[in-house]
This record gives C-alpha cells, sequence and structure tokens, in this order.
C-alpha cells in the first residue's frame, strides 16, 4: 500500500465521518462516527490499517478537533496525518 493511497484513504473516511456526526464527545468519538470511519475506510483499506488510523486519530484528537482536521486535510493532508497513515501501513501489511 501506497503512502499516497493511505493518505487519501483516511481524508475520504474522515470527511464522510464528518458529514455523518454528531455532538456526543465525552467518551471519545460517537459511535457513529466510529462506524462511518470504519466503513468508509475498509471500503479500499484492511480492517487493520483502518482500525490502526482511527485509534490513533482518536488518541491524538478530541471529536471536535477532528472535524477541523478532516475538513484542512481535504486542501492538504496535515504532518500528523502523513505520520499515522506511515504508523499503520505496517499493520495494514501483517494484519492482511
Amino acid at each position: 500500500m501506497s503512502l499516497r493511497t493511505a493518505v487519501i484513504a483516511v481524508v475520504t473516511v474522515a470527511m464522510i465521518a464528518v458529514a455523518c456526526g454528531d455532538d456526543d464527545t465525552n467518551d471519545g468519538y460517537s459511535e457513529d462516527i466510529r462506524n462511518a470511519y470504519m466503513d468508509g475506510c475498509t471500503d479500499t483499506q484492511n480492517v487493520a490499517f483502518c482500525e490502526c488510523t482511527l485509534n490513533e486519530l482518536e488518541e491524538r484528537y478530541t471529536q471536535e478537533e477532528f472535524f477541523r482536521f478532516a475538513i484542512e486535510a481535504s486542501d492538504q493532508p496535515p504532518q500528523d496525518l502523513i505520520e499515522i497513515s506511515l504508523a499503520c501501513i505496517g499493520e495494514a501489511e501483517i494484519g492482511g
């Protein structure tokens, strides 16, 4: 899997998740956000990569920050997104 493909996948599913979002941020991302992210991501990537990127995003960003991050990433992927994708590519290759 190329880095470009991974970054595009993460940006795309982040935008889908934002579009499907709600404001429940008490215990991490809402179930709707998590489901939308995983549904969109697993259309083009394996489950291991998708879970890895979602977990990394959730550790680094609140749900509100994630929304802003996804909007910003639609223009130019931030360095954090590239780092997350790189870190998870190995997981994706192992997780199949």
